[in-house]
């Protein structure tokens, strides 16, 4: 087990981790969730030399480690990495029920509420000058709805979609999902997770917005799949 492999696991169990409890987490923590035998102390190194680099913060002197907007940027790439595509039994339940609706408002509704439920975020479809939105409501009892810039950003996204998508910049017209993480996209503590979807030209987008906080795991390959499954109906 070489010492970036041994950190690059670190980083990913701290990053899930925090994710889940929403709480620093510690040395022992991590080793403990290794599938190797590492000591608390190799582990507690590898923290102190990514907090170094930027890649974690330490709240506070005694506490365990939290995610940079840097870390969660680096967890991306190697999530991107290993991707793995939904469950069999997701993609047949989400194909399913997509299929059954003829009306293509009431698929892009049904699809934005899909993709809230499934992921705790807010999500929305944009087709011109259609939008659906889903999911403010549960967004609105997460931890990071009382910081004020965090909510006013999700505001300002409900309020002026298209405002909003210009904001992020130029998106891809193919491939995967882009992953817009934090300050340098003027959303502090925010994850926009984005793609473009239809005819090349066509205005579609397919987004997920929450906090940084956020199931990458999860949120990735759903709207992978959502964007290829309505792009195939």
């Amino acid at each position: 087990m070489d010492s970036n492999t041994r950190k690059q696991d670190v980083l990913r169990l701290i990053t899930e981790t925090f994710v889940h409890t929403n709480q620093p987490v510690g040395s022992i923590q991590v080793a403990e969730q290794l599938p190797y035998e590492v000591s608390s102390a190799t582990v507690r190194n590898d923290m102190a030399e990514m907090t170094a680099l930027g890649l974690l913060a330490q709240p506070h002197t005694s506490a365990g480690r939290i995610p940079t907007e840097l870390g969660y940027q680096h967890y991306v790439k190697l999530l991107v990495r290993r991707q793995k595509e939904l469950s069999k039994k997701q993609q047949e339940v989400l194909s399913r029920h997509l299929k059954s609706i003829r009306d293509l408002q009431a698929r892009y509704r049904a699809a934005a509420k899909m993709l809230a439920e499934a992921t705790g975020n807010v999500s929305f479809l944009m087709d011109a000058d259609k939008v659906y939105f889903s999911g403010l409501s549960q967004m609105a009892q997460l931890p990071e709805f009382d910081d004020q810039a965090f909510r006013m950003r999700m505001m300002e996204a409900v309020e002026k979609p298209q405002e909003f998508v210009k904001s992020l910049g130029d998106l891809s017209e193919q491939g995967d999902a882009q992953v817009l993480i934090g300050s340098g996209q003027n959303m502090q503590n925010a994850t926009v997770v984005i793609s473009r979807f239809g005819p090349q030209g066509h205005k579609r987008v397919i987004s997920i917005i929450g906090p940084t906080r956020m199931r990458y795991d999860k949120t990735l390959p759903l709207v992978n799949y959502m964007k290829k499954l309505l792009e195939e109906l």
